[in-house]
């Protein structure tokens, strides 16, 4: 069985997304990546998210289990029997015997089962019912990692939702501004929103990201601020 294969299969037993560099390939970056990883949806207990990978090994008998090593990079074998056990412990197991390796998660880095109807909602459809996790969760489940290949992905995922947001940040209702920022929000953006937002709200919520960037210490929120001000007096919050 290729991963593809094992993927549609899992897709069509439980709901999942598509995360880490594939993901991130498939949102425009060119790079490679040796597996696939992947969020099952973890609702309602281990047990139930488990449940498709053992029919899968069951459909095919040369896959097989296994789980993080204490010593990096390595794996250790899992039976089928502790597959819950080691998900609630690890977090994810990973699906060897294919011709990719597929890491299932059953909670990724930097997010909880609750939000993963979130996730699911925010995704794109790609085939077999899976969907691709937008930019801005891909950047949460990468941001403490600290690997050189993340904080590539991360680079390349901020500067496309930095252009996106410039693009809707000029013309969007104050609402929409509000919850976009709420998500995803730099010194860049916020100063954006001041100087070519067309809303007088939105142009008040920027500043108001800049001050509290800079009370919290953001050198780059500073020098926006100390750069703008002069010509934006009026739109101050």
């Amino acid at each position: 069985m290729t991963a593809p294969e094992a993927l549609a299969f899992l897709a069509r037993e439980r709901r999942t997304v598509l995360l880490g560099g594939a993901a991130v390939i498939l949102h425009g970056m060119n790079r490679s990546t040796k597996d696939f990883d992947i969020w099952m949806d973890p609702h309602p207990d281990a047990d139930t998210w488990a449940a498709p990978i053992a029919h899968l090994l069951e459909q095919d008998p040369s896959l097989c289990l296994l789980r993080i090593a204490p010593v990096p990079q390595l794996w250790n074998p899992v039976s089928i029997e502790k597959l819950s056990v080691v998900a609630k412990e690890d977090r994810l197991i990973r699906i060897a015997g294919t011709n990719r390796p597929i890491a299932v998660f059953y909670i990724p880095n930097e997010l909880e089962a609750a939000d993963f109807e979130g996730v699911w909602q925010r995704g794109k459809a790609l085939e077999h019912g899976i969907r691709l996790m937008e930019e801005i969760d891909l950047i949460v489940t990468k941001q403490l990692t600290n690997r050189p290949n993340d904080r590539t992905d991360i680079r390349f995922l901020q500067d496309k939702i930095e252009a996106a947001y410039r693009d809707r940040l000029r013309t969007c209702s104050a609402e929409e501004a509000q919850e976009m920022l709420a998500r995803f929000a730099t010194p860049e953006i916020a100063a954006f929103a001041v100087k070519e937002a067309s809303d007088a709200d939105v142009r008040s919520l920027g500043w108001k990201l800049l001050d509290e960037m800079r009370q919290a210490g953001d050198p780059f929120a500073e020098d926006l601020i100390r750069e703008i001000e002069p010509h934006n007096r009026g739109i101050k919050p």
